[in-house]
């Protein structure tokens, strides 16, 4: 997550970076290239970045696609450590094992034997030993309500359209932090006379990474200045169920979602995965934990 008390000159360059890598994450990405998208010399490069974002460039790709792949291995029961290891940007098998044992303690294949309850437990727990603050620890070391999303998770599965995006990032425990990030990109849409009366305020919801992005429609991608972070979510099939209340409730609605409902539907996670919401009301007028939302996570038949 970005640092505070940083020149926001940075925090802008770098986040453009981030987004480049969230979405490039299994290809290669040289220094060069992200030194490029930031505008700055490979060495100042790697200087700004690890003042902002706490590791070097080599560091943060590294553990993100460990994470991805910890990721992986919990939703994607009938891929191979080796699918899952080129999945997620490594070149071999032998180069993923070693790092994923020296990263989480333990190896590939025993977190894959764990059951998934306890795949995901131990999920949580390692993750929040790496990296996140204590806030983003308790909140994604808490745990849900069986009984209450036994009875309450109603999904269904359609197709939805394609749509162009524009965002800012903001981290998925903090509601305030939300509400503020869709104030600062609707204000920069208006700014830029990209906002109409038919947008659609979609979050995109990044749960290993605890990371939200809040977002808004727009109807073309190619008029955009570079002062934006733009994003597509593809037309496909996906799962859906309502929610209500702030980001733990989705955050437990979503691992419900794995646990109680995938394993018996007939579909796995489509890969890549996708999870996203549609707000049914203006986050400027109503408060974000008392809009109804509607989650979106991507699917495909087993």
């Amino acid at each position: 997550m970005i640092q505070k008390d940083i020149p926001k000159e940075y925090k802008k360059r770098i986040n453009k970076v981030v987004n480049f890598i969230l979405k490039n994450l299994k290809e290669e990405l040289p220094l060069e290239k992200l030194a490029s998208i930031a505008n700055y010399s490979p060495f100042h490069f790697q200087k700004i970045f690890k003042q902002v974002i706490g590791e070097s460039p080599k560091q943060y790709i590294i553990r993100l696609r460990l994470e991805n792949a910890s990721h992986s291995i919990i939703i994607y029961r009938n891929k191979s450590i080796t699918e899952i290891a080129l999945d997620s940007g490594f070149s071999s098998p032998s180069t993923f094992a070693r790092a994923f044992k020296n990263y989480f303690g333990i190896s590939a294949e025993e977190l894959r034997s764990l059951s998934p309850k306890n795949k995901i437990t131990k999920h949580m727990y390692i993750n929040s030993k790496k990296h996140f603050t204590n806030v983003e620890s308790d909140f994604i070391n808490s745990t849900y309500d069986i009984k209450y999303w036994t009875k309450n998770l109603k999904v269904t599965v359609s197709r939805i359209p394609s749509y162009n995006l524009i965002f800012v990032n903001a981290p998925l425990s903090d509601t305030l932090k939300i509400q503020e990030g869709f104030r600062k990109i609707i204000q920069k849409a208006e700014t830029h006379d990209l906002y109409t009366d038919q947008v659609k305020f979609i979050g995109i919801i990044y749960p290993h990474q605890v990371l939200y992005s809040a977002a808004i429609t727009i109807s073309n991608l190619n008029k955009l200045s570079d002062d934006f972070n733009d994003t597509v979510i593809n037309a496909g099939k996906y799962a859906t169920f309502k929610i209500k209340g702030n980001t733990l409730q989705t955050f437990h609605g979503v691992h419900a979602f794995y646990e109680l409902w995938l394993p018996h539907s007939g579909y796995q996670i489509a890969s890549p995965p996708f999870c996203f919401e549609i707000l049914t009301e203006n986050p400027l007028k109503t408060p974000y934990h008392k809009i109804e939302r509607e989650i979106y996570i991507s699917i495909e038949p087993t």
